[in-house]
This record gives structure tokens, sequence and C-alpha cells, in this order.
């Protein structure tokens, strides 16, 4: 049973890298089932045993790469976010995210030149996971869907433009810079508006 389950794994890892490798030398809507199990070596009707299509695969590929993410990274915290004391130096999960995005770079650049709905339904995750997390603060004059929406759109274009710079910075650098540019304007209209 774990000899099939590993063959499984196998086939499906060669398929993702196959659909990655292609979608960085042409449009993704231009790749067909055959290129990806050429690619992958596998047969093509072994494709259709684990995906009815190459958007299923792709999903796929995205749905494991956004939980390996969740599980190293959460959003600030509510105490982060009303803690004045608190330094950008303390805050790692910009330098991890910014990390993640560096070992799966292509992966990343994939996603970014994906489809708009597929783009739309990660970051509409994201959001919801920072409007449940920030919900737990004082309400702020500006709603917590506002400021969820504006924190996880701004920080996937300081993705973009860091993939798209050729990741000219380092991880830790663009950690710096998403608290710096986003994490500690949102935490200072907050600690204003608690103030009042």
């Amino acid at each position: 049973m774990e000899q099939v389950d590993r063959r499984i794994r196998r086939t499906k890892k060669s398929l993702e890298d196959a659909l990655i490798a292609l979608t960085l030398e042409k449009e993704y809507d231009d790749i067909t089932i055959q290129e990806i199990t050429d690619r992958a070596d596998i047969g093509y009707r072994t494709f259709f045993r684990h995906y009815s299509d190459k958007d299923e695969l792709l999903k796929d590929v995205l749905s494991t790469t956004m939980m390996e993410l969740r599980e190293l990274m959460t959003p600030p915290t509510p105490e982060i976010l009303v803690d004045p004391n608190f330094k950008a130096a303390d805050l790692l999960d910009g330098v991890v995210l910014f990390r993640h995005v560096q070992e799966h770079s292509d992966l990343y650049r994939v996603l970014l030149r994906s489809e708009r709905t597929l783009v739309e339904s990660v970051i509409a995750f994201a959001i919801q996971e920072m409007e449940a997390n920030l919900g737990l603060l004082i309400e702020p004059d500006i709603t917590i869907e506002i400021i969820a929406n504006h924190m996880v759109w701004a920080t996937f274009a300081l993705v973009r433009w860091w993939l798209d710079s050729d990741m000219s910075n380092s991880p830790e650098v663009m950690g710096e810079y998403l608290f710096r540019l986003i994490v500690q304007p949102t935490r200072d209209m907050i600690l204003q508006a608690s103030s009042k």
C-alpha cells in the first residue's frame, strides 16, 4: 500500500513539475495534456487517473503550496498591530513569506501568469484568513474588510514586483520592506483609532 502511495505521489509530482516548466516556456492556455505527460514521461491515460484536466492539476499544485505557506506563517496578530513597542526586526512572517516565494519562485511566476480567476481565488482565501485574524481587534474607523483587502493586495503587488525584478533583494530585506510599507502604516492607523 505504501509503495502504491509513493508511486502516486511521484506521478503527481512529475506532472506538477512538467506543468510548471511548460508554463514558464509558453502561455498556460496553449499547453496540452499531451505536452504535460510527455514532459513528465508519464502515459497520457495515467494523467486522467489523477486529474480531469490541466486546471485541476494547477489547482492541486497551488493548493499544496498555499497549505505549506499557511503552515509557515500567519497574518499579523492583533497584538503586533496594537503594540507600539513592536519593531520590524521582531516580525519574521514577512521573511518567511519571501523565503517561501524564493524557494517556489517558478510556481509563483506561474500563478502570476495564470488566469485572473485563479489568482483572485488565492487572494480571496488570504483576505478571508486576514479578516478572521484581524476581527479580534477593536473596530478601527476603517472596516476590517478594507484593511484585510489592502494588506493582502499590497503584499501580492510587492511579491509580484520582487519576482519581476528577479528577486534582486534578499528575503530579509523584502520582509523589512513589507513591514515598513504595509504592516507599519496599517498598525499606525489602528493605534491612532484605538487611542481616540
